[in-house]
């Protein structure tokens, strides 16, 4: 069977188990309603109103933490689909949340302002969290492009202007010569604490892997739901626009005709095109005894040529001579070991290898698969692979962020 068929045949095996799980619901047994709308999300894991159905479903056996993980995985499906965001802020609002489930029933009404009862349980939120009048948010929830952030990053402002005055012509020289670049203290160690601060927050993430495999690493990877934080979205399209140009560079210098969207919108655009929506950043968390065995990322019809890593965390070596409450919380969140790994795959006698120590702030610019190579008058590709060492003391956190998304 081609893929066209069997996309549909999965597509009506999915409609009608959801049929049924309704149909048990609707019979008080719930148990089976379970059962059935989760084989149906496996029929189609790529039906945001599957993942809703299943968090309604849960909501009703009371599993809420299960609940509004089926709804972000909804909206990271479909981030304009109303009703995940509804319930959402109802569950918020029943745990005592007003005033993130009137950020979350603002993005409701927002998407489906034909829906009254949104905007009445809006108000109703609003009463209880004393925030201004319904229409007033509403309006400014309406405008053009809207701003995906949760509750708790709407006052957030921070921006990363200052990327643009960086010399990204002597930094694409770099990377295109030795396949990383560093960028020493890319960001500052407020910013650092604020993104650290966000690993034990579960409503930020979609997804959370404990990883303890010899053959992959051992970690914490902690995967971004939709909407992204607002200084990891901010971040993301800050430095976009100026590896967008060294990448179209490497095109040119491989004679490949296509060419990156310099805007990010353009290029978050062609990965949805692609059916790639769900978002990439992710969380890493790195204790005693945790590393990043060497890999090479190969997930993606449309892949991006170079992805970054921004270190969250303080080497212990460079904590010496502090003091006072500074040093505590250097200490909380210090590390040794850990320095990132870069190397041609196969390696080999004459292959390139590089192990760079990396501290708070400090970001490099990395190869996704193949570093460039001249050969002869031409250039052509060397695979090539990433890793962290072994982390010998403390804790290593890391915001890895590639800029396309995934399927």
């Amino acid at each position: 069977m081609n893929p066209k068929k069997q996309k549909a045949k999965d597509r009506r095996r999915a409609r009608k188990l959801a049929d049924q799980a309704w149909q048990a619901a609707n019979d008080n047994n719930f148990d089976l309603a379970e059962k059935i709308i989760l084989r149906a999300v496996a029929a189609q894991e790529d039906n945001p109103v599957l993942w809703n159905d299943l968090g309604v479903l849960l909501g009703l056996r009371q599993k809420d933490d299960e609940a509004a993980d089926s709804f972000r995985a909804a909206l990271s499906l479909a981030p304009t689909y109303a009703e995940p965001y509804m319930h959402l802020a109802a569950q918020r609002f029943r745990q005592g949340a007003a005033h993130e489930a009137v950020a979350l029933q603002t993005l409701a009404a927002r998407y489906a302002p034909e829906k009254t009862e949104y905007l009445e349980r809006l108000q109703a939120y609003q009463a209880v969290a004393g925030r201004q009048p319904a229409h007033a948010v509403l309006a400014h929830a309406v405008q053009a492009r809207p701003n995906l952030e949760p509750a708790h990053d709407l006052d957030d402002t921070r921006s990363f202007d200052e990327l643009a005055t960086l010399d990204w012509h002597a930094l694409g020289e770099r990377l295109t010569r030795d396949g990383s670049v560093v960028i020493a203290e890319m960001i500052d160690a407020s910013t650092c604490e604020r993104i650290r601060g966000m690993f034990d927050d579960d409503a930020r993430f979609a997804k959370t892997v404990s990883m303890d495999r010899p053959e992959f690493g051992h970690g914490v990877y902690r995967y971004f739901a939709a909407p992204l934080p607002g200084l990891v979205d901010r971040l993301r399209q800050a430095v976009y626009p100026h590896v967008a140009r060294i990448a179209n560079h490497w095109q040119e210098l491989l004679g490949e005709s296509g060419r990156f969207p310099t805007a990010w919108d353009d290029f978050r655009e062609e990965c949805e095109r692609a059916g790639q929506a769900t978002p990439t950043p992710i969380l890493l968390k790195y204790g005693p005894g945790g590393f990043n065995a060497l890999h090479r990322d190969l997930r993606g019809a449309v892949f991006f040529p170079i992805q970054m890593a921004v270190v969250l965390s303080a080497k212990m070596a460079a904590m010496e001579g502090a003091t006072g409450h500074g040093a505590i919380d250097m200490v909380a969140c210090g590390f040794q070991g850990g320095d990132f790994l870069f190397c041609d795959d196969p390696e080999g006698k004459s292959s390139r290898r590089q192990q760079l120590a990396l501290g708070l702030g400090d970001a490099v610019l990395f190869c996704t698969r193949d570093r460039l190579v001249r050969v002869g008058s031409v250039f052509g590709l060397q695979p090539v692979r990433h890793g962290v060492t072994q982390i010998t003391a403390g804790v290593r956190f890391v915001l890895g962020v590639p800029f396309h998304e995934y399927r």
